[in-house]
């Protein structure tokens, strides 16, 4: 019963989810990890990244940012893009800022990041931003763009999360207490910090945590009144892309497909990498009751790790089962197509 036969050469699992419907899901994963060629093409890796039931933070702490999402959250709308990586200074010369980015198909994304940097004050006694260290590389990660607490307040009661990055660095809530904070060394150039008072949105190519904002919000509304009529359901105004991990701008409506051009710039200690998502066709066929389903999959999530260089991507199968739950028997899952 529930079991999955996994004719792919690539890891699968099942695992049963709920939508807000109340409707009982058989939500099977494929994933399939690829190194990416000097010459642009693609071979599928010795080393797989499984799918995950439960997310995966930097160092197994959860106090830490979030390097791979939970696979089984729910049916995802679109598909999440995803960077885990390292910003690198061309030829390894030692730099004060410098612009990352990459292309996905669609996406197209592009962030700056800053050495070190800390809040001083001039000759005329105002507080302004230092300049910042030379670095020839700096970790894409959450812990390095705006967030995190302020607790220079003597109450504790007086201290502040900033809610959308609550591992970051740069958030002020007393500015008095700025001198020698350091701030974010990861932003987005349309919205830089240009005061203690700035609130830019903390910017990453990570997933987000689902219990950071905005994504906890898309969750739905847990008051009196759920507690009264639909626990322990998921809330009726739950967003469906509760369940993806990108930054917005970083999620393709309609599914991506493979066969997309990726473009990577500063990402990498060997240069831009180019080259196109490896497209592949998956056939799912369930045995449930005493009939046959068949199913396809869409492509979830696509993360980009070009320090290895890899590309690792997700398929889901999603079959609504109900009442016949106790009579899944097994899912089959077959390559058709490879290229």
């Amino acid at each position: 019963m529930w079991a999955i036969s996994n004719g792919t050469g690539f890891p699968a699992m099942g695992s049963w989810v709920q939508d807000k419907a109340a409707n009982k899901i058989w939500l099977v994963c494929v994933k399939a990890t690829f190194d990416i060629l000097p010459d642009g093409t693609t071979r599928p890796s010795e080393n797989q990244v499984p799918p995950f039931i439960q997310g995966q933070p930097l160092d197994g702490n959860y106090e830490k940012s979030l390097i791979y999402e939970a696979d089984f959250f729910g049916v995802k709308p679109c598909t999440d893009v995803l960077v885990n990586g390292t910003a690198w200074a061309p030829r390894d010369r030692p730099t004060n800022e410098l612009d990352v980015g990459f292309q996905v198909g669609p996406v197209q994304k592009r962030l700056r990041v800053f050495g070190n940097r800390w809040w001083t004050v001039n000759l005329a006694g105002h507080r302004v931003i230092a300049n910042p260290d030379p670095f020839t590389k700096m970790p894409m990660r959450y812990e390095y763009a705006f967030g995190g607490w302020d607790r220079t307040a003597s109450n504790p009661k007086d201290h502040r999360l900033e809610a959308r990055n609550p591992v970051g660095q740069g958030f002020i809530s007393n500015p008095n207490g700025c001198l020698g904070r350091p701030l974010p060394n990861i932003e987005d150039p349309a919205s830089l910090v240009s005061s203690v008072a700035s609130r830019p949105v903390p910017a990453g190519f990570n997933a987000i945590a689902c219990h950071w904002s905005p994504r906890r919000e898309l969750a739905g509304t847990y008051d009196e009144a759920w507690q009264k009529t639909r626990f322990p359901l998921w809330a009726e105004d739950l967003d469906p892309h509760y369940y993806c991990c990108a930054p917005p701008d970083q999620q393709v409506a309609g599914y991506l497909r493979g066969g997309e051009p990726v473009q990577i710039i500063n990402l990498s200690p060997n240069g831009p990498i180019r080259f196109h998502l490896p497209r592949m066709v998956f056939g799912f066929t369930t045995r449930i009751k005493r009939e046959t389903v068949h199913t396809r999959g869409t492509l979830a999530t696509v993360i980009l790790e070009p320090d290895s260089p890899r590309v690792v991507m997700a398929w889901q199968s999603s079959l609504v089962c109900n009442k016949d739950i106790d009579y899944l028997d097994q899912t089959s899952i077959r390559l058709k197509k490879l290229m």
